[in-house]
């Protein structure tokens, strides 16, 4: 089916039973090991860019600090400060923080491969343009989170505090490094932009694609990564520029991806001879 826009679209879909479990398979496959080479060595790059974060990340931080207060919007410490009344909140945060990222994403990845494959491809594209935009901020603007900052600040790591502790205990000991047996793969100074926000939009786009017509998962794709920028601002992950600058690598990544589709509209025979 021949697609040229972003808008969640009404297919047909097969059920399960009618779809041969070897061609799922292979449609899974093919689909999705792409993008997980890709997010690997998405990962092994911010992580050999880490080194820089001690030593400017802060800087960094308070020069981004800086410039939220002369736009008015330095709102992430007072926006902690009072879900910090509410325990209940806090932990709730940690937890869709966490468990509303990536286990969300791969489930909506798994399931329009499976179900809505041409909403997937679209989305696919985007994701990994978007990858590719994101990095040159890791490389050149390194940024300290919130809650690395110094504690004058008045930052709290609820994760470190309140659990999961998604990055680790104090000595830095995590899922990421099985515990402390490896060197870590984390880059901690990997904040601007922030991509947890924005690959909610995808994730929840792609749900959408895979209960095409049902009008409460429109609302869920909308609500999704609403939740998501309130959680990473109240656990002190990500400065509001941060997600800003997240939605805007996600819209040219858009904008890119169209562009590619156009030209592979208009050219069909150029594109095929290139690949």
């Amino acid at each position: 089916m021949a697609t040229t826009g972003f808008s969640v679209q009404r297919t047909t879909i097969r059920s399960p039973r009618q779809i041969p479990p070897s061609s799922v398979a292979r449609r899974l496959v093919v689909g999705l090991s792409p993008l997980l080479a890709l997010y690997v060595v998405y990962t092994l790059i911010r992580w050999l860019l880490a080194s820089r974060g001690e030593s400017v990340g802060v800087k960094h931080a308070m020069w981004l600090l800086d410039f939220e207060r002369w736009l008015g919007i330095d709102w992430e410490q007072s926006l902690q400060q009072r879900a910090l009344d509410h325990l209940w909140l806090i932990k709730a945060a940690n937890i869709y923080y966490v468990y509303g990222f990536l286990p969300v994403l791969i489930v909506a990845a798994v399931l329009s491969a499976w179900r809505a494959p041409a909403a997937f491809e679209q989305w696919r594209r985007v994701f990994a343009i978007s990858l590719g935009l994101a990095l040159p901020g890791y490389a050149f603007f390194p940024l300290a989170p919130p809650r690395l900052l110094p504690a004058s600040h008045g930052y709290v790591d609820t994760l470190l505090l309140y659990g999961p502790r998604y990055y680790g205990d104090a000595t830095g000991s995590s899922f990421f490094n099985a515990y402390g047996s490896l060197p870590s793969t984390v880059n901690v100074y990997a904040a601007m932009p922030s991509m947890h926000v924005a690959w909610s939009v995808i994730a929840g786009i792609l749900l959408c694609a895979v209960l095409a017509g049902r009008w409460w998962m429109r609302l869920i794709a909308v609500v999704h990564p609403t939740l998501m920028s309130g959680a990473v601002v109240v656990t002190a992950n990500h400065y509001l520029l941060d997600v800003v600058a997240g939605l805007i690598v996600l819209l040219a990544a858009i904008w890119l991806s169209r562009r590619w589709q156009r030209r592979k509209s208009d050219h069909p025979g150029t594109l095929a001879t290139s690949h």
